[in-house]
């Protein structure tokens, strides 16, 4: 069962056009007016409103909506509908809090800057605390090792670890409303344009990427498209984006509690060293272990959608492409630890 919710912002229109005017005091004055008549609890400036669409009082204000679009004068400029979560999954996404001035990866060495950072047990989409590394030892989970960073500065705190599982989840899985020919068409080889490389399942979409024949939700579909209708640029500040529940296939996990993620592109930095960002994703297993531990709450984690046979039409990429390389090269890690060994010795750090 497709479960949504749809987050809009109402917007007056351009004379004779579909155009909104999101900035303008006529704006606010007819979302004011569709608001109060509507009995929505405007949030975020008093701009959006937020529809669940597994009622049938959600899907009554579309249709008033989409009844009040057409008579003229108002659109829904933009609107993003998120597919809603399920916790029972095999694998999830742990979410990180940021804290780019306190760790870095673009030196030669991982390190971080103690005192610097707000407090928690992973930051940065890869580095976790040392009660991180204990926790996970505790629970003899498995597919993850640490590399500890170098401390700078002279303030004092608790060590922090780079986290580097040994296998990656997979590519991914693009939803079957996704039409990656029409995206590879627009975006093509311009890093600018996308945030995710080609190569990768697509879960986060405009509506000028949609397939002709969505096949599964139609009808939840053509509901939305009706409301928004295409708007004339083609930017996410104008129209409909869809937020999916990430998928992933089944026959790509790997036996082991912890794998990697990509995130963003690959690619040199302002000295030539290639980059490779990742993300941590965690089994049942391992969340509920790091849950048990009070290091984290349940809603910590993404859950992913795991997935047997794909839909007609979306591309296993698992198969057509290379498995996704880790953060490190053995070539390159192997010189990492050697570098630990020289800063920290040969014994375990301590916990």
């Amino acid at each position: 069962m497709l479960r949504f919710e749809l987050e809009l912002r109402v917007d007056a229109a351009t004379l004779g056009g579909i155009e909104p005017v999101g900035l303008s005091e006529e704006s606010q004055r007819v979302r004011a007016r569709i608001y109060k008549q509507l009995g929505l609890k405007p949030h975020s400036g008093k701009a959006w409103v937020t529809l669940d669409l597994e009622s049938a009082t959600g899907w009554g204000v579309v249709r008033k909506l989409a009844d009040e679009c057409r008579t003229g004068g108002i659109v829904v400029g933009s609107a993003r509908a998120r597919e809603k979560l399920d916790t029972d999954a095999a694998w999830f996404q742990l979410l990180t809090r940021p804290a780019y001035d306190s760790f870095s990866l673009w030196d030669d060495y991982p390190s971080f800057r103690a005192g610097t950072h707000p407090e928690g047990h992973a930051l940065n989409e890869t580095f976790v605390s040392d009660a991180f590394v204990a926790a996970v030892r505790r629970a003899g989970l498995t597919g993850v090792s640490f590399l500890r960073c170098a401390k700078k500065g002279r303030k004092a705190g608790p060590w922090w670890f780079a986290a580097l599982p040994d296998h990656s989840l997979g590519r991914g899985l693009d939803h079957p409303w996704f039409d990656r020919q029409r995206w590879i068409r627009d975006v093509g080889g311009d890093r600018s344009k996308r945030s995710s490389p080609l190569a990768t399942g697509q879960h986060y979409f405009h509506q000028c990427w949609l397939r002709d024949d969505p096949g599964t939700g139609r009808e939840l579909l053509q509901k939305l498209l009706d409301l928004c209708p295409m708007p004339p640029a083609r930017t996410p500040l104008q129209g409909l984006e869809l937020l999916t529940v990430p998928r992933y296939w089944t026959q790509a996990f790997p036996d082991a509690d912890f794998a990697y993620l990509h995130f963003g592109e690959d690619g040199p930095n302002r000295v030539g060293k290639i980059l490779r960002f990742r993300q941590l994703a965690v089994s049942r297993k391992a969340r509920q272990a790091l849950v048990d531990e009070g290091l984290f709450s349940p809603t910590s984690f993404l859950p992913f959608r795991s997935v047997d046979t794909p839909e007609t039409g979306v591309e296993i990429l698992d198969r057509r492409h290379a498995p996704l390389p880790p953060m490190y090269t053995a070539e390159e890690l192997a010189v990492l630890r050697a570098n630990e060994r020289k800063l920290f010795g040969t014994s375990a750090p301590p916990l």
